[in-house]
Formats: C-alpha cells, structure tokens, sequence
C-alpha cells in the first residue's frame, strides 16, 4: 500500500511541476516583459553596448545594424 501512495504522491507533484511550467510560458508568451520586446530592426532594447573593431570604442547595438543596413 504505500508504493501505491509513493506513485499517486509523484503524480501529484509531477502534474502540478507541469502545470507551473506551462503556466509560466504562457504567461510570458501572453504578457511580455519589457526585457523580450524588439525594436523595429529586431534588436532587443535593453541589448548591452558592442566594441567596434577598428577604434576600440563602444557603440549600440542599433548603431551598428544601421550602418550595415546602407551597405546593403
């Protein structure tokens, strides 16, 4: 009897472990944080700056995509 109660124990617990995680990825696919939100070029905005390779300085992200954009 009490494998029968270790199994219906680990069923409980697994199903209510599945139902958190598919309610934490509906939620944020439903609701999304600040952090998971693009620009129109598809940069995330809270993106940390980048180096640039030829100076040495840092610049963003968005910068960059501009200027490849009108090389192409």
């Amino acid at each position: 009897m009490t494998g029968n109660a270790q199994q219906l124990q680990l069923a409980a617990l697994a199903l209510i472990v599945s139902l958190i995680t598919v309610g934490s990825f509906t939620y944020i696919l439903w609701k999304q944080p600040e952090s998971l939100r693009l620009s129109r070029d598809g940069v995330p905005f809270f993106t940390p700056q980048v180096i640039h390779p030829d100076t040495g300085e840092t610049i963003s992200v968005d910068e960059l995509v501009e200027h490849f954009k009108k090389e192409g």
